[in-house]
């Protein structure tokens, strides 16, 4: 007689999430579609946006999942407390770290408007790491979005950016992370811990160049060195010149 299976109440999953909860994949494409809402004169017409990722790397996830690819599906809304609008908020965020102060600032002649800065056509092709805001584990809060069904604002999970392949991470840049995990360590050590962060492995080009032999010019510790951000010493051990 087979043994009967297990019957839980937990690990339940929202299916209207889909299955993954946090992962990087390089932007594909993102393909617009027009879709309708209810019927004659109560119609609505809106705008669905796919956000089709390759090369995927899953981080979390509530149920396997072993495809090369993933799409985010969300409706387009100028609102920026909608699912649309947190999405494009955390992807804003992060890119603007590539601009100075100056050029964030409008009181400044270095000004750049909102307009004219990266937008999600410019990430195509770039490595994005993308997280569900539900609560969980260690994954952002929900934000409060607005309920039409109940017309009230409630915690609702969705997708926000939290890296972007050659500029960073929300709250701290690849780079930042590389150089506080070199500080300290022999090279093997840093390699090492440098192929475990998210942050460093969502930056292709970092990536790349922390590979390399440090006889390399262009390698990441080489770098740091000949530019007097480090020193080595006769151990092999890695000491930030400014850290003290």
């Amino acid at each position: 007689m087979a043994e009967d299976e297990i019957v839980s109440s937990r690990n339940l999953i929202d299916t209207s999430l889909g299955p993954l909860r946090k992962f990087t994949g390089v932007l594909d494409s993102i393909p617009t579609d027009k879709k309708s809402w209810g019927e004659g004169a109560q119609a609505r017409l809106y705008i669905q946006v796919s956000l089709n990722f390759r090369d995927i790397e899953v981080l979390s996830a509530v149920e396997l999942y072993h495809f090369p690819t993933y799409t985010l599906v969300v409706n387009r809304s100028n609102r920026r407390m909608s699912r649309w609008g947190v999405l494009s908020e955390s992807f804003n965020n992060i890119v603007d770290q590539a601009y100075t102060p100056e050029q964030l600032d409008p009181s400044k002649p270095q000004y750049i408007s909102p307009a004219s800065r990266a937008d999600w056509k410019d990430a195509i092709g770039k490595r994005l790491g993308i997280v569900m805001a539900d609560g969980e584990e260690d994954r952002p809060a929900p934000p409060n979005l607005w309920d039409g069904r109940n017309k009230t604002d409630k915690p609702t999970p969705c997708w926000m950016v939290y890296s972007v392949e050659g500029i960073g991470s929300k709250g701290k840049t690849a780079i930042n992370v590389a150089v506080q995990l070199l500080n300290g360590k022999t090279l093997a050590a840093f390699n090492q811990a440098a192929l475990s962060s998210q942050e460093i492995r969502a930056d292709v080009a970092l990536l790349q160049a922390i590979s390399k032999p440090v006889s390399a010019p262009d390698s990441f510790a080489n770098i740091m060195v000949t530019s007097g951000k480090f020193s080595k010493d006769a151990a092999g051990v890695y000491h930030s010149i400014t850290s003290d």
